[in-house]
């Protein structure tokens, strides 16, 4: 993280802990229940930034990862998904372009695993892969008229989803704005650290803060995977539901793990799926970790625990994957040492036959 950018989100209140991560500006649970109601304002410090550039770039990305990068431009980003040979996902990727290069913006405990692994597939390629993380600045921002609150506050007309643009107003110019799936509107903005200063003071008029670990809420709302170094390696794309998101192109050419993730597609049924799930009481246990819950005659279901956090009413959000035939034969509601545990929807159908 950048040294100014961290010294001035402390003056703001910001606390950090040991991955560099904002936990909180001092209201931890104000905090959660703005995330519901919005417009809010969230520091991703959280977040590897890697720019990847050279004449070779797109070839090099097209040829590794699950998505069309050649639907990436200065005007649209995409998810998207890099795996292993066996099609498990080894990270997950939010990919804008920044000033003519392509970023991917991903959870910073993969960010030395992902970089030293990926330049081994570099070879003699013309591209170079730098971290920015240090020099550059994330910001999240998101509410119910985010697009009419960013266009008031930034000059910055971005309304579709995926679609991308540099903001116009003075003083602002090197920032990008990239509208991300919900829920609200919501977007990614990338920039350098004095410019991103003056846009977090423009947005905070009419916007609260929020810490990064609970801007993750919405990404459970909004059944996008949270992908740390706990859970790399160990689903096949369709298991996080990235087929779902649009995150996986079949039409594509050769990437890691294709033959896998294909025939799973064309050939089969997916055996787990990703599911939101809303707990009376905290899950004890940490992201990578299994837990069970129980059906209404003790037949036990196992979850592998992706991410979870308070959710702003009341109870816990948890994001788990589990085996979809074992999860359709339970009987009756589910507990977890005696608390409900509910499946809620997620904005795309989970199974092929809904």
């Amino acid at each position: 993280m950048n040294a100014d950018w961290q010294q001035f989100l402390e003056q703001q209140g910001a606390q950090f802990d040991e991955h560099g991560r904002v936990t909180t500006f001092g209201e931890p649970d104000l905090e959660r229940v703005l995330v519901k109601h919005g417009p809010v304002v969230a520091p991703l410090t959280g977040m590897a930034l890697v720019q990847v550039s050279g004449e070779d770039a797109k070839t090099f990305l097209q040829a590794q990862l699950t998505n069309d990068i050649e639907e990436v431009s200065n005007k649209a980003g995409q998810l998207s998904a890099w795996c292993d040979p066996k099609g498990q996902v080894l990270a997950l990727f939010w990919i804008m372009m920044y000033e003519r290069d392509y970023y991917l913006i991903f959870d910073a405990s993969l960010k030395e695993t992902i970089l030293k692994r990926l330049q081994m597939f570099v070879l003699r390629s013309k591209v170079t892969l730098t971290d920015r993380s240090d020099d550059l600045a994330l910001l999240g921002y998101g509410g119910d008229f985010g697009d009419l609150d960013l266009q008031r506050a930034l000059d910055a007309k971005v309304k579709e989803t995926w679609s991308a643009a540099m903001v116009p107003m003075e003083g602002l110019r090197k920032i990008k704005a990239m509208k991300i799936p919900g829920p609200y509107h919501r977007y990614l903005l990338l920039g350098p650290v004095d410019q991103m200063k003056g846009a977090w003071e423009k947005l905070l008029v009419n916007a609260d803060r929020t810490n990064h670990y609970d801007w993750h809420l919405m990404d459970i709302v909004a059944g996008i995977p949270v992908v740390t170094d706990a859970v790399s390696g160990r689903f096949v794309a369709q298991m996080l539901n990235l087929d779902k998101l649009g995150a996986v192109n079949f039409k594509k050419g050769c990437f890691p793990g294709q033959e896998i993730i294909a025939r799973l597609h064309f050939r089969a049924t997916v055996p787990k799926r990703m599911f939101r799930l809303h707990s009376d009481a905290p899950i004890e246990a940490a992201p990578g970790e299994t837990f069970s819950a129980e059906d209404e005659k003790g037949k036990r279901i196992e979850f592998e625990l992706l991410w979870q956090r308070p959710d702003p009413i009341e109870g816990q959000l948890v994001q788990a994957v589990a085996n979809v035939k074992t999860l359709a034969q339970a009987q009756g509601d589910l507990n977890v040492n005696g608390q409900p545990l509910r499946i809620e929807p997620l904005p795309y159908p989970v199974l092929d036959e809904d």
